[in-house]
């Protein structure tokens, strides 16, 4: 066995893309399209064929003809013979992929005389329990006299392990390489990201040392190059041109690069694990010997540990359908380990390496709460485990504890829903109930409890929210309710989810992704369970009892109409407005009116309508609605009628992109032919507030409520500084004047900051700010007076407690056209140069990929210090400034 020599000195170029390479793909392409190839073409494909490299070229190729397709999908060129050479490049890898891991595997495998594969209990329990799996097993083989050796790859720096193998001095690395080495996952998705989106390669992230961190995260860098590919499609679609359409092959190529280079990196890892040392008879009968011994001392050790082992194991060798496993299920040890893992660990804790690359595991977003662990207990057990929920305060009448419900966005989902299940080895029952009555029982198959979980989530947001609205899903599996938000947000499905799920929760993810309605879901950790839960739960056991015995079906139809009748009683008693007006007959009248969208109602694709139409429209209606953006195309949708409690809205609303936060809209409806028109005004003049440009009517109160600082932030908490959370908290929940100026109380500022989601370490910065602010004339603190109901006036009223207030105001001026640069007077201008530095982006904002390349360049060049670009910022390049 020879020790992989870093590409440096190989006498190939070093890039996983170099020119050999690349012409290499040129000539997969040729053949794919039925050319001739001269002998010496014919011999250069047959020598590289096999090597990780050579598989690569011809996904690079297929990848390569897959953005012409895409292109030409848009333009309206001819994609039938491009589409037959991409298919063909598409087999021709897999076929070359299958046929390099069977040779790994044969590789691999105990030649004759030696020991067969551990068993799986033993696979399993090492990569669960490594730590303490690895004593007991050097203690047993100390007992039998052997000396300990490394004769398994690692599960990491596999790299490393092959040189000291053979007794070879590992290479020196470059610093360059030490760093990329020592970077976590994050970090270096953001390094290879950037790096493939040149065409110019880095050396050090072409090393074989790092390959095994280009394997480990190829999930997350497919997932970012297919994320902007999707979106410049989706841009060049909208707006066809000569940019957009640039953009879109950048997007492709950057892809295509990444693509390949993720999988050379994949295969040179496998290649690297298969290559293990030779052992004699006796050698491996008495390493057998001392692994059923370390087994036994792990298991004894650790009981809960050995419970959940043979729980994964019994209920995957009954669902297994891997027709090679046959009775020992050694090639299934990937999928049982993550089951046990999903078990005993928690969710904030991060999955251990060493996951094979046909399953890299997915960073999920949102909350990391514990999950108890798996003991076979049902929902109701799992609810109210202590370790696992928070402490609740409030009534249990709720639909919804009321601290969950603030962390909901209502105002972007309409629909909220509430989901249970009653969970067991074979089936599960499944409930989901809204606040209104709407409400769905069902009975389905799982191959473990939160793959039951994720089925209910996907049935409660396919029912409830339809094509086109917005829904919020609450239910008690937090690791679920993470992986529906990710396939959601992402638009994609990835072969690892966390967890073991079942083709039919993949057909449900998938349609998931064909709704125009966003998903958004929540984990409840209330330790109560509140009246939507409470229903939820008892119509799920019900459901899961249906199958077991007549009558039970009749019972759970007679529970499922008494929750629902019961839950719209209590909606009509606490609305202040009846649901419905009465129905008019005949009417070819029209109906106007004008409403202010907000920044929730524009993102949500949702807006309300007036009560006047209430008893002339049918809840679960559809109509077409025309979107006229004064300056813009028309944008023609069809959009729900739904009944949200007593008001009545539309959903799946299109509205132009170009549109702010703010801008009125006027609708116009005809009874007679049903047809509903929105319209924007322009401005006699264009208006600047506050760095926005309005170029039609608006509502100034709601320009100044949807457009405060960190309003286009998407997480919870926006990053802020400290005159930002001034300036937010002021125009969120400051009293509201017509002419938009918001007024409140200097006392009340920090708590009101707090409880908008500053950090508590950071309210003493609060008053400096506010300092500073009034330096810059950004606020003023003027006199004014509270009454008994805590409300300002200004100016301050006789019998009221006098308090300084802190007033913003917006700034609104006129936007005139500019002159023509060529006739107008031209002032004395003083030109110098400005060195490059670092600036911070927006909230929720990104450096750019050439950025991040330029920042390194300028380190490496000593012009800035040497710091890793940080998120959210960015790296200026040394430019000329005029004044």
């Amino acid at each position: 066995m020879k020790v992989p020599k870093p590409r440096s000195e190989r006498a190939s170029a070093v890039s996983p893309l170099p020119r050999d390479m690349v012409w290499l793909s040129a000539l997969h392409r040729s053949v794919a399209e039925g050319k001739t190839l001269s002998a010496a073409d014919r011999e250069l494909i047959r020598g590289r064929a096999g090597e990780p490299a050579g598989i690569a070229a011809i996904r690079y190729a297929e990848l390569l003809v897959d953005i012409e397709v895409r292109i030409a999908e848009v333009t309206g060129g001819k994609v039938e013979d491009l589409a037959r050479v991409r298919d063909e490049l598409a087999l021709r890898r897999e076929e070359a992929v299958e046929t390099f891991r069977a040779a790994c595997h044969a590789r691999g495998a105990p030649a004759s005389g030696e020991s067969p594969s551990e068993p799986v209990k033993a696979q399993v329990v090492r990569e669960i329990a490594r730590s303490a799996f690895d004593k007991a097993f050097a203690e047993a083989r100390r007992r039998r006299g052997e000396q300990r050796a490394e004769t398994s790859p690692p599960t990491e720096n596999v790299w490393s392990w092959l040189y000291r193998q053979r007794g070879k001095p590992l290479p020196e690395l470059s610093g360059e390489v030490q760093r990329l080495r020592k970077l976590d996952r994050a970090h270096f998705v953001r390094e290879a990201v950037a790096d493939v989106g040149r065409w110019e390669h880095d050396e050090p992230l072409a090393h074989p040392a790092v390959a095994e961190q280009w394997a480990a995260a190829t999930e997350d860098i497919v997932t970012e190059l297919v994320v902007a590919r999707r979106s410049a499609e989706a841009a060049t679609r909208a707006q066809e041109g000569k940019s957009t359409i640039a953009r879109l092959r950048r997007a492709g190529e950057s892809y295509a690069r990444g693509s390949a280079r993720c999988l050379e990196a994949q295969l040179t890892v496998l290649e690297w694990r298969s290559r293990r040392p030779h052992r004699d008879g006796r050698t491996a009968n008495g390493r057998v010997d001392a692994l059923a011994e370390a087994v036994d001392a792990v298991r004894r050790a650790d009981p809960a540990l050995a419970r959940q082992v043979d729980r994964a194991i019994k209920e995957h060798k009954r669902q297994c359908r891997n027709p090679g496993a046959k009775r020992s299920h050694v090639t299934c040890t990937a999928t049982i380990v993550q089951a046990v893992r999903e078990r005993l660990q928690p969710l904030d804790q991060p999955s251990p390496a060493g996951t094979p690359i046909t399953a890299p595991p997915v960073d999920l977003p949102g909350p990391t709460t514990t999950p108890p662990v798996d003991t076979g207990c049902t929902e109701a057990d799992a609810a109210t485990d202590p370790s696992t929920v928070s402490a609740c305060d409030h009534p249990r009448d709720t639909f919804l504890c009321p601290d969950l419900l603030k962390e909901i966005p209502t105002e972007l989902a309409r629909m909220v829903g509430v989901v249970s299940i009653a969970f067991t080895e074979e089936r599960f029952g499944f409930a989901w109930i809204s606040e209104h009555g709407e409400l769905r029982i069902g009975a389905e198959q799982a191959l473990n409890e939160h793959d039951a979980w994720l089925q209910a989530i996907c049935h409660a947001a396919l029912d409830l929210g339809g094509e086109l609205s917005n829904v919020q899903i609450v239910c008690r599996d937090q690791r679920a309710a993470s992986v529906a938000t990710y396939v959601v947000d992402r638009q994609l499905v990835p072969e690892a989810l966390g967890f073991p799920v079942s083709e039919r929760t993949r057909d449900l993810l998938h349609a998931l992704l064909r709704r125009r309605g966003k998903l958004f879901a929540t984990g409840d950790d209330c330790a109560a369970r509140h009246r939507g839960a409470d229903a939820a739960h008892r119509l799920a056991v019900a459901a899961l009892a249906a199958g077991r015995g007549k009558g039970r079906t009749a019972h759970m139809k007679a529970l499922a109409d008494k929750v629902s009748e019961e839950f719209q009683g209590l909606a009509e008693a606490a609305s202040a407005t009846p649901a419905t007006a009465p129905r008019d007959g005949p009417d070819t009248r029209q109906r106007r009116w004008t409403l202010a969208l907000g920044r929730a109602q524009i993102i949500g694709g949702w807006c309300s309508l007036p009560d006047l139409l209430s008893g002339m429209l049918a809840a679960g209606g559809r109509i077409a609605l025309t979107v006229d953006h004064a300056g813009s195309a028309r944008v023609k949708c069809e959009v729900l009628i739904r009944q949200v409690g007593p008001r009545w809205e539309l959903h799946g609303v299109v509205w132009p992109t170009a549109l702010l936060p703010g801008t009125e809209m006027t609708f116009e409806w005809r009874s007679g032919d049903g047809a509903l028109v929105a319209r924007t005004h322009l401005l006699p003049q264009p208006q600047r507030i506050d760095g926005h440009t309005y170029r039609h009517r608006y509502d100034l109160q709601v320009v100044v409520r949807d457009n405060a600082p960190g309003s286009e932030s998407t997480s919870k908490v926006p990053d802020l500084s400290d005159s930002g959370w001034v300036l937010r908290t002021l125009r969120k929940l400051g009293h509201l004047s017509p002419d938009g100026s918001a007024v409140l109380a200097e006392d009340a500022l920090v708590r009101n900051c707090v409880e908008l989601g500053l950090p508590p370490d950071r309210s003493e910065r609060i008053r400096r700010a506010v300092h500073d602010l009034i330096r810059d004339r950004r606020i003023t603190r003027i006199p004014g007076s509270l009454d008994h109901e805590g409300m300002p006036s200004y100016p301050p009223r006789r019998g009221q407690e006098p308090v300084d207030l802190l007033r913003y105001t917006p700034t609104v001026t006129s936007v005139t056209p500019e002159h023509d640069h060529r006739t107008s007077d031209r002032r004395s201008r003083r030109d110098h140069w400005v060195d490059g530095f670092v600036r911070r982006l927006p909230a929720g904002a990104r450096a750019s990929a050439d950025m991040i390349q330029a920042h390194r360049e300028a380190v490496r060049a000593a012009a800035i210090v040497d710091r890793p670009l940080p998120d959210g910022f960015t790296y200026v390049r040394r430019h000329r400034r005029t004044r």
